[in-house]
């Protein structure tokens, strides 16, 4: 797990010391729509069909490596599909006007995408066969160089939208071809099982690549949530109002994505493998320890961050515009980002049981509800009430998601000595099928 959050904080490190930096070399609108390709980025990784989420539940419960890549291979194969239609659409949309945006630059940046969400794929393959390091190595390495060469382009070639894309695109490729190596051939090495194995055991174990509605549904519901506010600002307002609210974002979402996240992906594949095998006790002393590091190691510290943020943020930001309005973002989203940690627990364990109509719903009218609030009130330019109504989004989904789990799971409700009529019955088995 240290190496899990080494990597966290490498790429925090990151964000923080290049984000000024790219925000210095390029004009305002320039950084303004960067910000965006970010954000889009960090969409596009969600908005995968479901592929890392069925990588990281079927990938632990696997024995057979061939299985396994065979697996990651036909995810690979689904996303490069996907991303060509993509493309596709969107160079007609540039070619016919309606896309203001030119057709090189269309077709870049959707290769940057898919260079970026395949990479995570690739990453989620590796956390799923707790190949921590390697996973780790390649993600901080991907970041480093996707945001040194586009620092890099930006202040050789004048701060060029155009410039930033290539550097996202160069480095993310570089990266993708090595970790993608590493993973394919680890399994040749690591003493698995041989390809000829059990067919009654292997069969349930290598579910079919496809489209799985609810699983789209939720995946695409939450990253629309978290990604989509920058995006509807910058549509609906100025480019340049989107950096400072991108910057408190980023600031906000610390406690989830750098603090809680590295936890929930050392434990993930030891929980999923615990309620599949039906090992209740098992389970219910991993969910007990992840809720308590995840409290101690996340909440709190988000909320204490939350508190300094006004002697903290200046020492980052130089520029008095910018650094006030992040500062007054961040002390409003961060209470409820740092309580939205806590939704990792019960995510996992309904994950674990392919409770995806529970996730889709929760995640689709909680998604609805904040994007529809954010875009009337990026109409009126009122941010302040956006970062309001986030924090209020980030804590109901955290309520929903532990009244859902407790509900369904035995393990959840016995591991805090709660439910103790349900508890006391055998969990309902989980279908592998």
């Amino acid at each position: 797990m240290g190496v899990l959050y080494g990597g966290r904080i490498g790429i925090a490190g990151l964000g923080f010391v290049v984000l000024p930096l790219l925000s210095h070399h390029m004009p305002t609108d320039q950084f303004g729509l960067a910000t965006t390709i970010l954000s889009l980025q960090s969409l596009a990784i969600v908005l995968d069909l479901g592929l890392a989420v069925l990588l990281a539940s079927e990938l632990p419960a696997m024995d057979c490596a061939t299985t396994r890549r065979a697996l990651v291979r036909r995810s690979e194969h689904q996303l490069i599909i996907t991303y060509l239609g993509i493309a596709a659409v969107a160079a007609m949309l540039s070619f016919g006007g309606i896309l203001p945006a030119s057709l090189p630059m269309v077709l870049m940046t959707a290769v940057a995408l898919l260079v970026v969400v395949w990479q995570n794929i690739i990453a989620v393959a590796m956390i799923a066969r707790q190949q921590f390091f390697a996973s780790t190595v390649s993600l901080f390495l991907s970041l480093l160089l996707r945001q040194g060469a586009s620092l890099a382009f930006v202040t050789q070639y004048g701060g060029t939208l155009g410039a930033f894309v290539a550097g996202q695109v160069l480095g993310a490729a570089i990266i993708l071809a090595t970790s993608r190596f590493t993973f394919i051939n680890h399994g040749q090495k690591d003493g698995d099982m041989p390809a000829v194995a059990d067919p009654k055991r292997e069969r349930p174990q290598t579910p079919n690549v496809g489209i799985n509605v609810t699983v789209m549904v939720y995946t695409i519901a939450g990253a629309c949530a978290l990604q989509l506010d920058k995006i509807l600002l910058s549509a609906m307002g100025s480019p340049s109002r989107t950096g400072p609210y991108f910057l408190a974002s980023m600031v906000s979402l610390v406690p989830i994505t750098f603090l809680a996240t590295p936890i929930s992906q050392f434990v993930q594949p030891k929980l999923i493998a615990a309620l599949v095998h039906g090992r209740i006790d098992i389970a219910g002393r991993w969910i007990v320890r992840l809720t308590m590091a995840i409290t101690v190691l996340a909440v709190v510290p988000g909320l204490v961050l939350g508190m300094l943020t006004p002697w903290i943020i200046p020492l980052w930001l130089r520029d008095p515009a910018s650094r006030d309005a992040v500062i007054g973002y961040t002390q409003v989203l961060m209470p409820g980002a740092s309580l939205g940690a806590l939704g990792l627990v019960p995510a996992i364990v309904l994950i674990a049981r392919r409770d995806y109509p529970a996730l889709a719903t929760i995640s689709a009218v909680l998604s609805i509800g904040v994007l529809a609030a954010t875009a009337l009130l990026a109409r009126g330019g009122d941010i302040h009430g956006i970062c309001i109504a986030y924090a209020i989004y980030h804590t109901l989904a955290t309520m929903c998601l532990w009244v859902r789990t407790w509900w369904v799971e035995p393990a959840f409700a016995n591991a805090f000595f709660i439910g103790r009529r349900i508890a006391n019955h055998p969990a309902p088995p989980v279908d592998r099928d």
